[in-house]
């Protein structure tokens, strides 16, 4: 939601608020043009960067922390705030317009910036944390095929389970021996080879997770497989695969550690930065995640679990990490795909990606990790990946051509893939022996035998010669028994009738003989439209349910007053200035115009301090309005809406005024005298 949306959702009294808190006078103008003279001032140039300068430390970094959550916003309990002054910064940037107030769910409220600010306000704290954030700490010599771990272990995975799906156990685990031939196929995070068990472990967990989670992998048969959702997400753009991945990264840390949340929020700030002080990111993590941490202190628990996050955001491709060295601090840097990510900085999927390898006469194929994953995949369906380290290890075997012919590759086109993305020429010996493995598939092959028998050689000799009932006719197998195709024979039944024989209705020599059924007649009960119910491959349910995304709710969140954002809160301290935050509450020389729950605060105050009051009074049908000189006695609410109970001057006698038809309001002090 942008600024102008956000502010038409607003009570006019908010809107009010707002005007006078950056200098905007309201007057009698219209709710239109305010909400355009508010909008015109706070895109004035430099406007933002001074209001920002005039914001106390307390609210910069409550503005930093919602600012750091994004779009998905940050909740903060206004019910019964911890932190004392925590309601008191909110109104703060409620009042400048700086945040909006939006409910989450019940009795919830949670914060956002307005999309149109945004950018300003990253510029202003990249600004002003460029000296933290920033650091020429030494680091190691880039190794750019380190970046997309998680994209390429994912292709590993699944395409893996494709070609040989894993056997699980009662506990729907893969197998050992499944498991690590999965593992096997798997890139570690630290130039090809894990830290150590744990690391690989770690890592395959995230993989199949998010596998599970976007629909890549289901259970069926008790086994482990690819499904075609598969193909769709292959066929992604690789800045459309990393924000998919990003989205599943932030429902999993969302569930297990809140304290992480702002971290994709800080390093978007970090996205001009060469290499940036991992010290420093924690620390502004950590503030932003609680209001209550206000020291550069934090536990091991608290250090571990931003590792984490910051391992698979690693493995995701949109950071580099570096250890110190001499003394210097840890360092990361953003990778262009996260630069792309977090800053929206141009970048092309193909420069992530390599297309060439090489073919060894020893039927080696030596390809680098970084293999463009669209002819990675038509790679795996000849060879056998046999080994992952600094570089991706394939072999061709007569299996493998054997294999890729049953997917309608054939010897022909595997030469050419071949010669199409090898870095030198493709090797005699290699090509001779795909093409001769190819030419020798299918010289042995199997058919579908669907039998025509009939009483006597005679009776299959007249049907052989028949010229309509020869082209149904593909071979014999005995002179009385013709082949026939399974999908054609109901119209073979109708044909038979039509000249003079008189076929059976049913299949004979199954175990239950199965009836025909006449070309165009719907299928009975247990008969499918491929033929007998004998001859139907029967798939049940399966064992485990799918995974789903958590589609996010399209409706808009409502928008907040701030009544709503920060119930209960009594404005008696400024944003501009000692009692100036409440400014209905101050003596006023003429009539205001306020909000029923405004009003109602008045009146309440009058009641409470004997006070007098003078109020603009609405007719029942708003037509006419007349002013009226009281004295509130007491506020009446049994009656569904609020009314107050009060001597009218002069006259004397008692009168309830409904308080939703008192126009405008102003309270008679007593310093005023007698008037």
């Amino acid at each position: 939601m942008i600024l102008q949306e956000y502010l038409a959702a607003l009570p006019m009294d908010d809107l009010k608020s707002i005007a006078v808190t950056l200098g905007v006078q309201p007057g009698m103008i219209s709710r239109a043009r305010l909400i355009r003279e508010i909008t015109d001032q706070v895109f004035q140039p430099g406007y933002i960067d001074q209001c920002l300068d005039d914001l106390t430390e307390e609210a910069k970094e409550v503005l930093l922390a919602v600012l750091s959550a994004g779009k998905s916003g940050r909740v903060y309990d206004t019910r019964k705030p911890a932190n004392a002054g925590l309601i008191e910064q909110l109104h703060e940037l409620l009042a400048r317009g700086l945040v909006i107030g939006r409910r989450r769910a019940y009795r919830t409220v949670d914060f956002v910036v307005p999309e149109d600010l945004r950018d300003m306000l990253i510029r202003y704290y990249t600004d002003r944390l460029a000296g933290f954030f920033s650091t020429e700490a030494a680091k190691s010599e880039e190794d750019e095929s380190r970046d997309l771990i998680a994209v390429r272990n994912v292709f590993a995975l699944v395409n893996g389970l494709r070609h040989s799906p894993a056997r699980l156990t009662d506990r729907g685990v893969p197998y050992k021996r499944a498991l690590d031939a999965l593992v096997e196929r798997q890139e570690a995070a630290t130039n090809g080879m894990p830290d150590s068990a744990e690391d690989i472990t770690e890592q395959m967990r995230f993989v199949m997770e998010y596998a599970r989670w976007g629909g890549l992998t289901r259970v069926e048969d008790g086994r482990l497989r690819a499904t075609a959702e598969f193909e769709s997400w292959l066929g992604l753009p690789t800045s459309e695969k990393i924000e998919d991945l990003l989205s599943f990264w932030h429902e999993r840390e969302r569930a297990r550690s809140p304290a992480v949340a702002a971290l994709p929020g800080i390093l978007q700030l970090c996205v001009g930065f060469a290499q940036v002080d991992l010290d420093q990111i924690m620390r502004c993590v950590l503030n932003c995640s609680s209001p209550h941490v206000r020291t550069d202190a934090f536990s091991d628990q608290e250090r571990d679990e931003i590792l984490a996050a910051l391992r698979e955001l690693e493995w995701i491709g949109l950071l580099r990490q570096y250890g110190g060295k001499n003394g210097s601090g840890a360092g990361l840097v953003i990778t262009p795909a996260g630069r792309h990510v977090f800053g929206g900085q141009d970048w092309s999927d193909e420069q992530a990606w390599s297309s060439r390898f090489v073919v060894q006469p020893t039927f080696e194929i030596i390809a680098p990790r970084d293999l463009d994953l669209m002819i990675r995949e038509r790679l795996e369906r000849f060879a056998d990946l046999e080994k992952v380290d600094l570089t991706l290890t394939y072999r061709v075997t007569r299996d493998t051509i054997y294999r890729a012919a049953n997917s309608d590759m054939s010897g022909e086109e595997v030469i050419d893939f071949l010669a199409d993305h090898s870095e030198k020429d493709l090797p005699q010996n290699v090509a001779y022996s795909i093409q001769s493995w190819g030419d020798a598939y299918g010289q042995v092959y199997f058919m579908d035998a669907f039998l025509l028998r009939t009483a006597s050689a005679e009776i299959a000799s007249h049907i052989k010669a028949h010229g309509e009932l020869a082209p149904y006719i593909k071979g014999e197998v005995a002179p009385d028994a013709l082949i026939v195709e399974r999908k054609k024979y109901r119209e073979l039944i109708d044909l038979l009738q039509k000249q003079g024989y008189m076929p059976k209705s049913e299949v004979v020599g199954s175990s239950e003989s199965t009836p025909m059924r006449r070309a165009g007649e719907s299928p009975r009960s247990g008969e499918g439209d491929n033929g007998p119910a004998e001859t139907r491959e029967l798939i049940g349910p399966s064992t485990e349910e799918e995974p789903q995304r958590a589609s996010a709710s399209s409706d808009r969140k409502p928008v907040l007053g701030f009544g709503d954002c920060l119930p209960g809160y009594q404005l008696h301290k400024g944003s501009g200035g000692v009692d100036r935050n409440a400014p209905h509450f101050e003596q006023a020389a003429n009539l205001q115009y306020l909000s029923p729950g405004q009003t109602e605060e008045l009146l309440e105050m009058a009641v409470k301090n004997n006070h007098r009051a003078v109020i603009e009074y609405y007719l029942g049908n708003r037509s006419r309005s007349f002013l009226h000189r009281i004295k509130p006695l007491r506020i009446e609410r049994t009656r569904g809406t609020p009314f107050v109970e009060a001597h009218r001057i002069p006259e004397g006698d008692v009168h309830a005024f409904k308080i939703a038809n008192i126009r405008a309001i102003r309270i008679v002090y007593e310093n005023e005298g007698n008037s």
